[in-house]
């Protein structure tokens, strides 16, 4: 989300990274909304604070993660090309963020294929509702037993009065 909004604010530094690469490509894809590495470069930070966001809240989670695993592998190969430096320094330096990018798509794309983390949760959820229904049932089946035995210690209590009643006459 802080790259998107980085990227929303000052797109130019960006674009001229990744100008070169862009240009050639932008002219053989036809369907690009735009040949301008700036114009690009803002779409690119607005999907990235949007899904960013989304994830961040939870909702549409395993979209929100392909398609940010989706605008990093652009992103990987147009901004940190560390083959194309000739500075030892700089290049290292490249290699660092291109590993570092790369381990970020990796683990995007490990958490958009995973198994649903609600699932459980669901299951859970299911579980603790069947208990309740379960223990309506007993508590119901019991009041039901307390109640005929509650009659019948009436019953008893009845009997016994009246033989008493009987005898003491």
């Amino acid at each position: 989300m802080v790259t998107g909004i980085e990227t929303l604010r000052d797109p130019g530094s960006r674009a001229d990274k990744i100008a070169p690469v862009i240009k050639p490509l932008a002219d053989r894809v036809s369907w690009l909304p735009t040949k301008d590495p700036e114009a690009l470069v803002r779409i690119q930070g607005a999907v990235c604070l949007g899904t960013g966001a989304l994830l961040a809240l939870g909702r549409f989670q395993r979209l929100s993660t392909l398609v940010l695993a989706g605008q990093l592998i652009p992103s990987l190969l147009a901004e940190h090309r560390f083959w194309t430096e000739d500075d030892p320094e700089r290049r290292a330096a490249e290699r660092s963020q291109f590993f570092k990018t790369a381990g970020l798509l990796g683990a995007l794309l490990v958490a958009g294929t995973a198994p649903g983390k609600y699932r459980p949760i669901k299951a859970a959820r299911t579980g603790a509702h069947e208990a309740k229904l379960q223990a309506a049932l007993a508590r119901s089946e019991a009041g039901r037993k307390a109640e005929r035995a509650r009659r019948k210690a009436a019953k008893r209590v009845a009997d016994t009065r009246r033989k008493a009643a009987k005898i003491g006459h």
